[in-house]
């Protein structure tokens, strides 16, 4: 196996050279740097990734955690964190929680061990306890995207969840609805709770009523949203309108609505949430709120850098979303049409 010594012999140059070459370019001509490459190349050199990041006490490695890689969502998100991380020198190592809390916490040692500079989580499952210190500080360079812990220390990129449930609501209603179920994620979750209170806000604004049996809780799956649709869509006064925490979940809802013969949009709209690939396949094309996935990923990546360089991160990030009207969606009939003046 080739070593320093030997590209310094072939290229003619000290074994110092030859490191701040292959260590750091920028402190040596681009004629010197090139001389150090060919040999290195010629020579078959290898640098040891993990001698070098003893020394440096670096890995160059950032842990991502997922609360489920199964789910479409967090793909563009990846993409977005990737981009940046690599623009960076920075390896990327996903780690799938599987909604589980000590799997999820597990990665954490990924950190204490050095073998990951820094933590970029996608879920709030963790204890807060294991992140922050006793003065309240992330114990290790931290950022959370799409969830959060209200009221923390924590950086975060994410959106205004709340008011992203409310426009929904604000289309359905504007469009004659007031019968409208809604099917939530975890309700424990900061995310659930955030798009919980915007629709319960947006049914008081307009004095509208919210049955007990028009909420139900799911997971963020297809088949969450496939089973919950049936209970729903099977009530003697069933909803017009039917608002989904995630597309998965709609789009169980969808195929379960297919499966009652109940019409959507004629008898019944349903709404998403996250804009995934899928919504503009289904049939009908999915309404839904756009998130802007890959934004969230890039943002999340750079404010975990700029913490890496020492610099004071920015503690909250809201990104924009965006309501899009697709094909699940119109006016109910009109013998179920609220009337309201706008």
């Amino acid at each position: 196996m080739a070593t320093v010594k030997d590209i310094a012999k072939l290229a003619g140059v000290s074994t110092a050279t030859v490191s701040r070459a292959l260590a750091n370019p920028k402190k040596v001509t681009d004629a010197t740097k090139l001389k150090v490459q060919s040999a290195a190349d010629q020579l078959g050199y290898a640098p040891n990734a993990i001698a070098r990041s003893l020394r440096t006490q670096e890995s160059k490695t950032i842990v991502v955690i997922l609360p489920d890689i199964g789910n479409h969502f967090f793909t563009d998100i990846i993409k977005g964190i990737e981009q940046i991380a690599h623009k960076n020198a920075y390896k990327v190592l996903i780690g799938d929680a599987g909604n589980d809390v000590d799997r999820a916490t597990k990665y954490l040692e990924l950190v204490y061990s050095k073998q990951a500079d820094g933590v970029l989580s996608l879920t709030a499952d963790i204890p807060i306890a294991n992140l922050l210190d006793a003065s309240g500080k992330p114990k290790f360079p931290l950022v959370m995207a799409c969830e959060y812990y209200p009221q923390s220390a924590i950086p975060s990129v994410h959106i205004d969840n709340e008011y992203s449930a409310r426009i929904v609501l604000e289309s359905l209603v504007q469009m004659g609805h007031y019968k409208i179920a809604c099917i939530t994620g975890d309700r424990r979750n900061s995310i659930s709770i955030a798009r919980m209170k915007g629709f319960k806000d947006s049914m008081k604004k307009w004095r509208l009523q919210i049955p007990d049996q028009y909420i139900a809780e799911g997971d963020y799956s297809l088949l969450s949203g496939y089973e919950l649709a049936a209970g729903l869509l099977s009530l003697e006064d069933r909803p017009s309108a039917i608002f989904c925490h995630n597309d998965e979940m709609a789009i169980g809802v969808l195929k379960r609505a297919r499966e009652m013969d109940i019409k959507v949009p004629e008898q019944l709209s349903v709404v998403g949430f996250d804009n995934i690939p899928f919504c503009e396949y289904s049939t009908p094309e999915l309404s839904t709120v756009h998130q802007p996935k890959q934004l969230i990923g890039e943002t999340a990546m750079k404010l975990l850098l700029n913490i890496l360089s020492g610099k004071k991160p920015n503690p909250e990030i809201t990104l924009p979303t965006q309501l899009i009207v697709r094909g699940t969606t119109m006016p109910p009939p009109l013998d179920q049409r609220l009337k309201i003046d706008i």
